[in-house]
């Protein structure tokens, strides 16, 4: 361990730089008494909206330039940024709208190096608050089905052996691919509630009159990762679960750009390989609702 820097990896718009800054980067100092370096990138690489890398508030910044030709996903940026700078045993990633509590990162910490296996934790979820999705997990043993990319420790050498995120999706379930690739691979995925973080999700505000990103991104990707871990029966359970959407006119735009444009492209590697912890229990439904 030593003097060596704990990675953060974040991914950001412009619209997060106020928060970063002012936020952020100050709790940081906070949430370990290890010495951190945030790794960033901004999405858009046309955007003239950057941080400044530099040592700000006691944590190291260095922000990477996205030399991508178009706007880039939440995979491909943190799958960059880990490929471009060692992350010793283990990294951290966070959401751009989050604020991490007190001692939250050295709880993740704790609970991957105290756990009875250490190398077999893949993953360390910490809690959202004051949203959250329901979470499904083993209140003795803390294992979880999948894992929320908001706020998370990652094991290095497992991110290496998978390839990283997938980057197909751009956005949503990326996170519950790598839980399950984790599952599939012998590795743990944990829920860690001493691990604490606001996140400032939209979900709950935004009208519902308008169609976000999320709803149409979730909708394509759903049949993406069907069709990975399911095969052709997986598909065809996710077209009718689809096809029986309450918003309809949405769920036939996100199925032919799914025929389009990924369908060939989806990879064969997890078919036919079976896990209690990797299942579909309905539309974007990837575990048991937490009986209050």
């Amino acid at each position: 361990m030593g003097n060596t820097p704990l990675n953060v990896q974040c991914v950001y718009g412009s619209a997060h730089l106020h928060h970063l800054q002012n936020v952020l980067i100050p709790a940081l100092k906070s949430t370990t008494t290890r010495p951190v370096r945030l790794l960033t990138t901004n999405y858009d690489p046309h955007s003239q909206a950057t941080l400044e890398s530099g040592y700000v508030d006691g944590v190291e910044v260095l922000d990477v330039s996205n030399r991508s030709a178009k706007i880039s996903g939440f995979a491909e940026n943190h799958n960059r940024l880990f490929a471009g700078h060692p992350s010793g045993d283990f990294f951290i990633i966070v959401n751009p709208d989050c604020i991490p509590q007190t001692g939250s990162i050295d709880a993740l910490i704790s609970r991957k190096i105290t756990h009875k296996s250490t190398k077999s934790v893949a993953i360390v979820e910490g809690r959202q608050w004051p949203f959250e999705h329901p979470k499904e997990y083993d209140s003795l043993s803390l294992t979880t089905p999948w894992a929320s990319g908001a706020f998370s420790l990652i094991d290095s050498a497992f991110y290496k052996l998978v390839g990283g995120m997938e980057e197909m999706y751009f956005l949503y379930l990326e996170d519950v691919d790598l839980s399950w690739q984790a599952w599939l691979n012998r590795y743990s995925v944990l829920y860690e509630p001493a691990a604490s973080i606001c996140h400032f999700s939209a979900g709950p505000f935004l009208r519902k009159d308008l169609v976000s990103s999320e709803q149409y991104l979730s909708l394509r990707n759903f049949l993406i990762i069907s069709r990975k871990f399911f095969g052709e029966s997986g598909e065809k359970t996710a077209l009718s679960l689809l096809k029986q959407s309450s918003d309809r006119d949405l769920s036939e735009l996100a199925i032919a750009e799914y025929f389009k444009d990924y369908r060939e492209r989806v990879a064969t590697t997890y078919w036919g390989k079976r896990h209690r912890n990797v299942k579909i229990l309905g539309l974007n439904r990837f575990h048991e609702w937490r009986k209050e």
